[in-house]
């Protein structure tokens, strides 16, 4: 399906990807090869860890920008569970706390299959982590349950029950179609594998054997192997590669002997890739074999056990070993130098363990630890991440030629904006025929095909249609401004998993349009209604309030003039519907919901006045309090305690005094500060204070008497006089008049 993007504000075209329909799981695929078609990190960054909280045994697998992966065990505030992270941020996207395990996941069409330590098999839904059905089939689940992986092969399950050595297959919907029972114990970890229409597992009659079935029961081969198979058998190459506790075998397809080595195998599963077996022993050696010769190419010495099955991925393996300190390894696949390392470091006394087993995706490697995290590592990206709280308010942006563009407070690229005054790195926008564009971020430019684009909760939705200055965002959303490539024959973009360079943006949207203090006089005035017309409302108003308010706050509001009184129709450009409109409130919670429209209701000094986007209950016709309005305006309202009407003030002289009188009116009855100062052309300055009581409508002149001091120049002195609260004198001035000269001889 073909639909339009924007590179950052580009118009183009893309074509979606469809839902990936293969199924992914342990070791990538149903040949259990490990061998990744991505690059893996060549440098140990972490991108990100998230803690699980309990030991993570299980292998992580990654599907639609997700992984999955559950815990067993834990100590302290130990939350079980099977988990959902988004892969690109670590952010936990749903944990379903009834499934826990060393089980790996296998996902197919959208569904999860993992065991569980209570010995059952589970179907889950990947988006939303509920379970969709349930089945038990280990028995004796004793410490592991169903620690085996499940294979999901030509549109069945297919699973392995430690206890009795039992392959059990299950259509998509939960039935089991049949069983192969070998009768005895077989190693709680190892999985099926598939090729050809061949399923290949570990099974016990009298002895270790690996079975392999046709897919309907009936029994191809078996083959019987010197001591217990340890781990999951790997295809390729046209052979089957699987480890006991004392050899490492190559089968041919039809269960002959290939070759085989003296070789101390453990739950670590081969990996198959560059005509080579990559495999992980108990002596602590990473050994890579020709697959044709079995001759060893080379080893490579851990600091302990490996257990972890190898990844290997753009001539890199991964791996990790299964010690107090536990080791994270990344090897040159053609020759076993060490590209990096990365150590658990347990505080003395612990156990960072590793069993979990490499995943690799999108240029990052994923792998859990007995220290209770997931570990994503890989060349970090991340320009900057952190939360962006947004308001309506417009934002202005200076652009690249040092003009402004004003955009919407919403907007993702308001946000961005935001962010990088928040995260102190630059950007550059531009404005072109086709709108805002983002050109730089952190002063790394375009080139070529290559740009800045933008995703909102990638990769659940698609990809904006718009440019970021246009798309309105909402709380909660994930926006991520990304450095990528455009395809010009597939019309194709690059993701942000792809990407080198990435802003990581979390929306916060608040709900307050605009939050101030406006101060009323008494008295009336106008204001313009939506219709062009004027009114005339008393100053002391809520609705001169909000009018004052507008002004201040660069906010519209639409006023309607209705047969039962002025209407706030719209604030801030948002207007009713079908459930919400515009209602105010006084002093919320503490006075009740007023009882007259805003132009009738009289504000009292310290009041605090709410417009809020809300509505009426139905039933009982009570208004919906504020609390959880998507849209609020909170002004804090002072009334005009007094105002200077005149001030006249004689000569002085210096060493001597002056004298000033000033006018002044109360509106709210207190004690008032008059201060009468100013200044000459030098900068030099003289001042008088006097202290006056008011009643509310009172007026009288204050004598002010100005000192002048002794060494204060001759000349004329500029003076202004200003009145205070005497509780918020000096902060706070009410009212500034003047001027009036005053000359000093």
């Amino acid at each position: 399906m073909l639909t339009k993007f924007r590179i950052a504000g580009i118009t183009m075209a893309l074509i979606l990807l469809s839902q990936i329909s293969s199924a992914v799981m342990f070791q990538l695929d149903e040949t259990r090869s490990g061998n990744f078609s991505d690059s893996g990190p060549k440098e140990g960054s972490i991108i990100w860890k998230v803690n699980l909280t309990g030991l993570v045994g299980s292998s992580p697998v990654v599907w639609n920008g997700k992984v999955y992966v559950s815990n067993w065990y834990g100590w302290g505030n130990w939350n079980p569970g099977l988990y959902s992270i988004d892969a690109f941020t670590g952010r936990i996207v749903w944990v379903n706390g009834n499934i826990t395990g060393a089980s790996t996941p296998a996902i197919y069409n959208g569904t999860l299959f993992t065991g569980s330590l209570s010995g059952k098999l589970y179907a889950v839904n990947a988006s939303t982590g509920e379970i969709v059905w349930e089945k038990t089939l280990e028995r004796s689940p004793e410490w592991w349950g169903i620690a085996s992986s499940p294979l999901v092969y030509n549109g069945k399950v297919y699973v392995l029950t430690f206890s009795d050595g039992t392959l059990h297959v299950l259509d998509l919907n939960g039935n089991e179609i049949w069983n192969v029972t070998t009768g005895n114990r077989v190693n709680q970890y190892v999985s099926p594998s598939a090729v050809n229409g061949m399923i290949l597992f570990a099974g016990n009659s009298t002895s270790s054997m690996l079975y392999s079935v046709w897919e309907n029961g009936s029994v191809a081969w078996t083959f019987p192997a010197d001591g217990m198979i340890t781990g999951t058998p790997s295809v390729g190459y046209g052979k089957v590669f699987f480890a006991t506790e004392n050899r490492l075998y190559a089968l041919n397809l039809n269960g002959s002997e290939y070759w085989s080595m003296a070789f101390n195998g453990t739950i670590s599963s081969p990996a198959i890739a560059y005509g080579k077996v990559f495999a992980g022993s108990m002596d602590g050696r990473l050994y890579c074999i020709n697959a044709s010769s079995g001759d060893v190419l080379w080893t490579f010495d851990a600091n302990g056990k490996i257990y972890s099955s190898p990844a290997v991925a753009d001539g890199a393996v991964y791996f990790a070993t299964n010690v107090p300190d536990g080791t994270v390894y990344a090897l040159n696949a053609e020759n076993g130098t060490l590209l990096w390392s990365y150590s658990m470091n347990p505080p003395e006394g612990a156990y960072y363990n590793i069993m979990s087993s490499p995943f690799v995706y999108g240029g990052r490697m994923f792998i859990g630890a007995d220290d209770g995290y997931l570990y994503a590592f890989g060349k970090n990206p991340v320009i900057w991440s952190g939360e962006v709280e947004l308001s309506r308010e417009k934002v202005q942006i200076t652009l690249k030629d040092g003009g402004i563009a004003e955009v919407d407070g919403h907007s993702a690229i308001a946000a961005l904006w935001k962010a990088s005054i928040l995260g102190n790195f630059s950007v550059e926008i531009v404005n072109s025929s086709w709108g805002l564009y983002v050109e730089s971020i952190a002063g790394i430019e375009p080139s070529g095909l290559d740009g800045w684009m933008y995703w909102v909760n990638y990769p659940d939705e698609p990809m904006p249609s718009v440019g970021a200055a246009d798309y309105i965002l909402e709380n909660g959303d994930r926006l991520v401004f990304y450095f990528g490539s455009y395809d010009p024959d597939t019309w194709e973009l690059g993701k942000p998993d792809q990407s080198d360079h990435v802003v990581v943006i979390n929306v916060s949207l608040s709900s307050t349009v605009w939050e101030g203090e406006v101060i009323l006089e008494p008295g009336s005035i106008n204001i313009t209604l939506g219709d062009g017309n004027k009114a005339t409302v008393n100053g002391l108003s809520a609705l001169a309030a909000l009018w004052i308010a507008s002004q201040l706050g660069g906010f519209s509001v639409t006023i309607k003039n209705t047969s039962w009184g002025l209407y706030v129709e719209s604030v801030a450009d948002i207007a009713p519907n079908e459930s919400h409109y515009w209602l105010y409130w006084v002093d919320y919670p503490d006075k009740p919901f007023p009882s007259v429209g805003a132009a009738d209701y009289i504000m009292s000094d310290g009041d605090t006045l709410i417009f809020y986007f809300g509505y009426y209950n139905s039933t009982t016709w009570e208004p919906i309090s504020p609390d959880g309005s998507p849209y609020i305006v909170k002004i804090h309202v002072r009334i005009a305690g007094a105002e200077i009407t005149h001030l006249n003030v004689s000569d002085g002289i210096r060493g001597g005094h002056a004298m000033a009188n000033a006018s002044v009116r109360g509106f709210v009855g207190g004690w008032y500060v008059i201060v009468v100062s100013g200044t000459n052309d030098n900068g030099d300055s003289i001042a008088g204070v006097s202290v006056v009581r008011l009643s509310a409508g009172e007026s009288i002149t204050v004598p002010v008497i100005i000192s002048i001091p002794q060494q204060a120049q001759t000349g004329t002195y500029r003076l202004y006089a200003g009145v205070y609260r005497l509780s918020e004198y000096p902060e706070r001035v009410i009212d500034i008049y003047g001027s009036a000269d005053c000359e000093v001889r």
